[in-house]
């Protein structure tokens, strides 16, 4: 079952997030397919993704004029440049070009992070469903699978 939500709130959040983030979301990604309940994750993760990009940046010019032999440089962090986010097999998949291994953490916190919580509405929530639970997994909380659950019984 699709998530259900407004066309003119995903329009409101893609929009917030290219002007918020106009770096993270310019390459062609294909918009963002996961429910509303994760909005709020992805758009931490890409504030704290870019503020890190900055600073080491900041960093890094400052040491450059104040530091002609380059002592003790921090590495430049590349752009972080979002490929695709979806939802798959009711976790987040975040795919990008760029960053280095201390986004690449940030991105495995936020991908657990999903696990327990409601696509839907962003309360707490569990992995439901799967192949052995019927259809596909998905991560919601009780509210939002009971309703799913009365939807696909009703399509049977």
């Amino acid at each position: 079952m699709p998530t259900i939500y407004k066309r003119e709130q995903y329009d409101e959040f893609a929009k917030e997030m290219h002007e918020a983030f106009p770096l993270i979301f310019s390459g062609r990604y294909g918009g963002f397919a996961i429910g509303p309940g994760w909005w709020h994750i992805v758009k931490s993760l890409c504030s704290n993704t870019q503020r890190y990009i900055d600073q080491r940046k900041k960093t890094r010019e400052v040491l450059l004029k104040d530091n002609p032999l380059n002592l003790n440089m921090p590495e430049e962090v590349p752009q972080v440049v979002v490929e695709q986010i979806k939802e798959k097999l009711g976790g987040l998949r975040f795919y990008y070009r760029g960053g280095d291994s201390y986004i690449a953490g940030m991105v495995s916190l936020a991908e657990s992070w999903v696990l327990h919580t409601c696509e839907e509405c962003g309360q707490p929530g569990e992995i439901r469903g799967g192949f052995n639970g019927g259809g596909w997994p998905r991560t919601l909380c009780d509210i939002h699978e009971a309703e799913y659950q009365a939807r696909r019984n009703n399509d049977v």
